[in-house]
């Protein structure tokens, strides 16, 4: 039971290792960005304006893919440790599971948004607690709320991946059945974020040391 109990923390340790080791380059790039856009290091060339502080921008947005999409990776990252059979599919059905997770919850906000004490249609991405994943506008869960879905997708992969369904519901078969089942899941997980997590973010702030 210990030796299990060990694996188990070993491959979730290499789930969370294998985003991480994507930060180094991009850190390294918005490093070099910060130098060359500093007009009191580059003079007039990184003005704004200038060809070279376009380029430069152009190349900090790119290297900023892996910290502004980090939940997302996380999402991804966790069925390639843990899911036990394809984890390929896994990683597939995680990022649609997530994505579906967001949509319901940035339509819960939107309609009921008020009854939590969240102005959604109002609030902006501006350190407000709301934020943007693939375009979607919704509630900042951060990494939290990515592994928790990616844990509940792994969990489903593992124990349904291969159930044997009816001849007729053939078609739901594999991934498209854990999707299914994802699906259902989020529901009552997105209302159960939206409910607890502005909470979590009004206590967060509420304990930042003031500047």
């Amino acid at each position: 039971m210990k030796g299990t109990l060990i694996e188990k923390f070993q491959r979730f340790g290499g789930a969370m290792y294998t985003p991480v080791v994507l930060f180094t380059f991009p850190g390294m790039i918005v490093g070099l960005c910060a130098i060359f856009r500093n007009a009191s290091i580059m003079g007039g060339l990184a003005a704004d304006g200038t060809m070279w502080s376009q380029i430069w921008y152009m190349i900090y947005e790119g290297a900023q893919m892996v910290f502004r999409q980090m939940p997302l990776l996380f999402a991804m990252a966790l069925p390639i440790g843990l899911a036990k059979k394809q984890a390929g599919r896994c990683v597939f059905e995680a990022i649609a599971v997530y994505l579906t997770f967001n949509y319901f919850l940035s339509a819960i906000l939107t309609n009921w948004g008020t009854s939590f004490g969240i102005d959604f249609a109002n609030m902006t991405t501006d350190d407000t607690g709301i934020t943007l994943v693939a375009s979607i506008k919704t509630l900042d869960t951060g990494i939290a709320g990515s592994l928790i879905v990616g844990a509940i997708v792994v969990w489903l992969h593992n124990r349904f991946y291969e159930f044997k369904l009816p001849e007729w519901l053939g078609v739901f078969k594999g991934a498209a059945f854990i999707y299914a089942l994802g699906f259902f899941a989020m529901i009552p997980l997105a209302l159960a974020f939206a409910i607890i997590w502005p909470q979590i973010q009004s206590g967060s702030r509420t304990c930042r040391p003031s500047s």
